[in-house]
């Protein structure tokens, strides 16, 4: 999840700015994938190791705490009937994850999973009183690592694939070809055409392993590892049109003997496919103002709400996603001089393909209605982290402040993103509340046991006790 400005500049009243000189910020990617270092181009050989996202820290200035914070006079939670206190919201919010995370199908991108969290989210956010529209659109997936590789015959059975980085995409089928570490001395002396390459690593120089035998006519190439599992691979600079996975020592030793006693056939597909994803848009009209539909302005409350395969999603982000449920409950009933706009965003683990689409949705003039984006995700584990916009992500640290919560500026890396960056890209001012620590997203281990709630409740409080007066001045 990194912003796409400079580090926010904080200014908060209640306490010196030489205070925040001391804060350190880390933080790891939401969206993006985990590195174990160096990519492999297939010069070094080394037993593959696979790291979970590093977990970030940040040192808090931190207040008093306390579960019950008060709302400010003007405030949308004073307006409201009651202002709820930290652990209240938490426990709505947990609510959700629960639904979200073991209740419902898994919510991967572009799936019917995907499509029953849709209209999970918009059938509460009606209840609420919501004018709600699923916004459809085109998904575009790219294959990611998984069973790319099928044996054909009377038993089909499948080989976990790892895709070179490099690859090509489209369907190599036909027989398995051994041959030996790729280079051209081990090439048979009849074209390759019509089969799949199997090549075992080392020595040689993956691109150089993809040259010689797509250049003998493969139309497709396996790499087994020379050391225990499966490993990660480039092919350089180059980019090949056919496509190219690793599999592990096992199994390719397992195909090599298989091959000793006859032919065996395969299947490797690597292919882009469409799919249809969507929004969930939920409107409320400003009960305060007095201008027109199109003088008022807009606030965007949003989160997505897709998982990524092989994962329950609690924490990202069912957390985010339940987050924004909690505060369209509470703000339903408060007299906003703005249109709220609560958007779960389907999609994002594809490369914020929600957020973007609702960008490309809107004209000129409604991309210049909307005067902040505040976006939640992640909000499971470890500290409180506020970034962003600078007016944005500084007023939410006075408020935490001001409330008796801890928070702390954040940042993430280069290479990781989430959906306030198509806001900020389109010059609309975003921010993002999420939390430190990123160590189980991505994996199966992210399930509910693992989130810890008090994030959602500090990120809505921060919300409703302050942040959003004179958001649209």
């Amino acid at each position: 999840m990194s912003p796409t400005g400079p580090t926010p500049h904080i200014t908060i009243r209640r306490l010196m700015l030489a205070a925040f000189s001391l804060v350190a910020i880390a933080a790891s990617a939401c969206s993006g994938e985990s590195s174990t270092g160096a990519t492999d181009t297939g010069l070094v050989s080394a037993t593959p190791t696979s790291a979970l996202p590093a977990t970030a820290t940040a040192t808090a200035i931190s207040p008093t705490a306390t579960s019950a914070p008060t709302a400010t006079a003007s405030s949308p939670a004073a307006r409201a009937l009651q202002s709820p206190s930290v652990d209240e919201l938490a426990e709505r919010a947990l609510a959700h994850v629960r639904v979200l995370s073991e209740d419902l199908p898994p919510r991967v991108s572009g799936t019917d999973g995907e499509l029953t969290a849709a209209s999970y989210i918009a059938d509460e956010l009606r209840s609420y009183g919501y004018e709600v529209e699923l916004q459809d659109f085109i998904a575009r997936i790219r294959p990611r690592n998984g069973n790319h590789l099928e044996i054909t015959g009377s038993v089909p059975s499948s080989i976990t694939t790892n895709i070179f980085s490099g690859s090509g995409e489209g369907e190599a089928t036909g027989p398995l070809i051994f041959v030996g570490l790729g280079r051209e001395s081990d090439l048979p002396d009849f074209s390759l055409a019509g089969t799949v390459a199997l090549v075992e690593r080392g020595q040689i120089p993956f691109e150089t392993k993809a040259t010689n035998v797509f250049g003998a006519g493969a139309e497709g190439m396996v790499v087994f590892n020379n050391v225990a599992g499966i490993f990660e691979g480039t092919l350089g600079d180059e980019e090949f049109d056919r496509p190219a996975v690793t599999i592990s020592r096992a199994e390719g030793q397992a195909l090599v003997t298989s091959l000793r006693t006859g032919a065996v056939n395969v299947r490797l597909r690597l292919v882009t496919e469409e799919r249809t994803s969507q929004n969930v848009v939920a409107s409320m009209p400003a009960r305060q103002s007095t201008s027109g539909d199109a003088a008022r302005a807009v606030v965007v409350i949003g989160g997505h709400y897709d998982a990524v395969p092989g994962s329950p999603g609690a924490n990202d982000n069912a957390t985010g996603t339940a987050t924004i449920l909690v505060l369209a409950e509470e703000l339903a009933s408060a007299d906003l001089p703005f249109d709220l706009r609560v958007i779960g965003f389907g999609s994002e683990e594809l490369g914020l393909l929600g957020s973007a689409a609702y960008i490309d949705s809107l004209d000129d003039v409604e991309r210049s209605r909307i005067a902040a984006m505040l976006n939640y995700d992640a909000l499971g584990a470890g500290t409180l982290e506020i970034g962003g916009h600078f007016r944005l992500s500084g007023r939410a640290l006075e408020v935490a402040v001001e409330i008796g919560e801890t928070a702390v500026p954040g940042i993430a890396p280069p290479g990781s993103s989430s959906d306030h960056a198509s806001f900020s890209d389109a010059g609309i001012p975003s921010m993002f509340f999420f939390g430190s620590d990123f160590s189980m997203i991505h994996t199966p281990q992210d399930a509910i046991d693992a989130v810890n709630p008090e994030l959602m409740g500090q990120a809505a409080a921060i919300t409703l006790n302050g942040l959003l007066d004179g958001i649209a001045e």
